[in-house]
C-alpha cells in the first residue's frame, strides 16, 4: 500500500518553488522595464489633449485679432473649450495688440500640471508646460 502511494507521488508533475520564484523574478524585471515607457506614453497623451484644445483657442484668438486688430475682448467674446476629465481651459491676459495668453490647468490624474500658450501679434506661439 505504501509503495503505491510513493509511486503515485513520484508520478505527479509540478513546479518547484525555485521555478516559481524565477518566473516571478523575470516578470518583475519585465514590469520594471515596461512601466517607464507606459508612463511616458501616458504623459504624452495628456499633454496632447491639452495642446489640441489650446491650439483651437489659439486659432480662434488669431482670427479675432485678424478681424479686429487687437486681442482686447477675446476672453469676453470667445468661450474656452469645455473642461475635460483631465484639463480645464481659460483665457489669460488678452489685452492690446501684443499678445494673448491661454492656459490649461490639470485636474484629476494630472492635478498640479499646467500648460500655457502665448500667442503674439505676429502669429507665433510659445507653449510651456509645468508640473509633469
Amino acid at each position: 500500500m505504501l509503495e503505491r502511494i510513493w509511486r503515485a507521488r513520484r508520478d505527479q508533475r509540478g513546479f518547484t518553488l525555485i521555478e516559481l520564484i524565477m518566473v516571478l523574478v523575470i516578470l518583475g524585471i519585465l514590469l520594471a522595464l515596461a512601466l517607464p515607457a507606459y508612463l511616458g506614453t501616458r504623459r504624452k497623451a495628456y499633454l496632447a489633449e491639452a495642446d489640441q484644445n489650446l491650439q483651437e483657442m489659439k486659432t480662434q484668438a488669431w482670427l479675432y485679432y485678424v478681424e479686429r486688430g487687437t486681442f482686447t475682448g477675446v476672453s469676453g467674446t470667445i468661450q474656452p473649450p469645455a473642461a475635460t476629465a483631465n484639463w480645464s481651459f481659460a483665457w489669460g491676459t488678452c489685452d492690446g495688440t501684443t499678445s494673448c495668453t491661454m492656459s490649461a490647468t490639470g485636474q484629476g490624474p494630472v492635478a498640479g500640471a499646467s500648460v500655457t500658450l502665448v500667442l503674439s501679434n505676429t502669429g507665433s506661439a510659445t507653449v510651456t508646460s509645468s508640473g509633469f
